[in-house]
């Protein structure tokens, strides 16, 4: 099992921690970045233990703990496929 990054997550991502690093600074940013990326690694064991999702045909949700954030993924029988990470109180899809 692998994890794959789109390029929309990882413009997601970059967003996040941009807006992390120039409101709370760069230990902040960092400590954002490991949550939201160690939440999404810690599928590899069991990736269906996440909700579906009613927004995105085919995708499931991860509620990232403690953080506003939820990441839309694609299970695949080999692949867990990253598509975005979108603060919740973000209309997604638009």
């Amino acid at each position: 099992m692998r994890i794959v990054w789109t390029d929309d997550a990882l413009d997601d991502i970059e967003a996040i921690l941009t807006h992390y690093f120039h409101e709370a600074g760069p230990r902040t940013a960092q400590a954002v970045e490991r949550r939201i990326v160690g939440q999404i690694e810690s599928l590899l064991l069991f990736p269906e233990r996440i909700r579906k999702s009613g927004r995105v045909p085919g995708a499931r949700e991860l509620v990232i703990n403690k953080l506003p954030f939820i990441a839309f993924i694609r299970v695949l029988p080999d692949t867990i496929i990253v598509l975005n990470v979108v603060h919740t109180a973000r209309k997604f899809p638009a």
